[in-house]
């Protein structure tokens, strides 16, 4: 079996990292019939997957768009921009940001939607089959996902994204003034405009849904490990050792889920992905009484308003500077006013604030396939903004494509390929 490109069930396999994307595809393969192992320094849905906006939602534009190098530099002198990027890492990270220049034209920027599109336009089915008939079901709301302009010019800016949906064929309703007050009547009446996407879910605490997901891969056999990953090795007969603070594992298969830490594993296992970690933040306040159903993004400050159960989560901004500096909650907190703007009944005090670590690409597609230089190494990482999204249809993709089950020929998997 050495150079068996065919994983079987009853065979182990070890995933690293507990994440969303780590977790939906422990209970995948579980499933299937495999003895999955997961090790992750923290547990389940420590991570990015513990504060995000809890949208899974279809995506069809890429980041990098025809003209966006020359909106950068005006991002990067606002203060309350989406945008920051550390000198230092510009410089660390200079191959990543000349790729993602070139992902820029029309062409790469069209190919990359479709490829996009090809993943998140399954992702909300991929997620109601992985959960049907069990506790995690509870965590996620039908409400579709809200985006709102308090400016016709925002609105005009914008139309690019809402181009990619549709010529992807993407269900897109675009609201007037009066029907996003009818939809959400708990915003403040500032905006003009509303884009709503009816086939996106909100998971209301994404923490507890990854947890869930875990507990449900646990139920049918999967074991979790708090463990801190040393070192990977290929041993000459094709296997991973995979040594640990605790142990050393040598799993028939091993799949590297670690987001934005799978860089140096990926390294180890033949590949050298374009990957950097996108820091994002967030803000907690308390749930006022009278709050929004579903997420509000408000599109001209790039920002979301999430009302999840323990509270209401103000997610926001992409900031360059590696996954050792200590967080800079200063654009943050010159947000804060924006979001008492967008709902004025928000008690102004944060209780809470934290900031993660995304795993991005330039092309904002996932890795997603066998390792180089063994068959028994898989990779399912790098999915930038979307890794709740995406998290369940790549781990479905990742099952069929390794036990070689067939894949729908509507998903172009050589797009995600580890050396693309």
């Amino acid at each position: 079996m050495t150079d068996d490109p065919t994983a079987r069930p009853g065979e182990s396999l070890l995933i690293l990292g507990a994440g969303a994307v780590g977790c939906t595809s422990a209970l995948a393969f579980a499933r299937r019939g495999f003895k999955v192992t997961v090790i992750d320094r923290t547990g389940p849905g420590s991570g990015a997957s513990y504060g995000n906006a809890g949208g899974i939602v279809p995506s069809a534009s890429p980041l990098a768009q025809p003209g966006l190098p020359w909106q950068v530099p005006g991002m990067l002198v606002d203060p309350t921009g989406p945008l920051s990027i550390h000198p230092a890492e510009l410089i660390k990270s200079l191959p990543w940001f000349l790729r993602f220049v070139m992902e820029c034209s029309a062409s790469r920027a069209e190919a990359n939607s479709k490829a996009l599109y090809a993943l998140s336009g399954s992702a909300a089915p991929a997620w109601k089959d992985l959960i049907r008939g069990t506790p995690a079901e509870t965590l996620l709301r039908d409400v579709g996902w809200l985006k709102v302009y308090s400016s016709e010019d925002g609105f005009k800016n914008h139309a690019p994204e809402r181009d990619f949906l549709r010529r992807r064929g993407a269900p897109v309703e675009i609201l007037s003034q009066d029907e996003v007050r009818q939809l959400e009547p708990n915003l403040a009446p500032i905006f003009v405009r509303g884009m709503l996407q009816p086939d996106g879910l909100f998971a209301v605490n994404p923490q507890r849904l990854v947890e869930a997901v875990a507990t449900e891969a646990m139920a049918q056999g999967a074991k979790f490990l708090r463990e801190t990953i040393e070192d990977l090795t290929v041993d000459p007969d094709g296997r991973i050792t995979v040594k640990t603070n605790v142990t050393q594992h040598k799993p028939d298969r091993v799949m590297i889920c670690a987001g934005a830490f799978s860089k140096r594993f990926a390294q180890a296992l033949g590949a050298a992905p374009l990957l950097v970690a996108e820091r994002g933040y967030h803000a907690m306040f308390d749930r006022p009484e009278k709050c929004t159903t579903r997420p509000a993004f408000w599109v001209e400050n790039s920002m979301v308003l999430c009302p999840m159960e323990q509270g209401v989560r103000l997610t926001t901004q992409s900031e360059f500077n590696g996954l050792t500096a200590g967080p800079s909650y200063r654009r943050l907190n010159r947000l804060i006013p924006k979001a008492m703007e967008m709902m004025p009944q928000l008690n102004s005090t944060v209780r809470d604030r934290w900031m993660g670590h995304r795993p991005a690409t330039p092309d904002s597609l996932p890795v997603l396939g066998v390792a180089p230089a063994t068959p028994r190494g898989f990779f399912n990482f790098g999915h930038n903004h979307l890794g709740l999204t995406l998290s369940a249809i790549s781990a479905q993709v990742a099952v069929d494509l390794w036990t070689q089950a067939g894949l729908s020929e509507n998903i172009p998997i050589s797009a995600y390929r580890p050396l693309r």
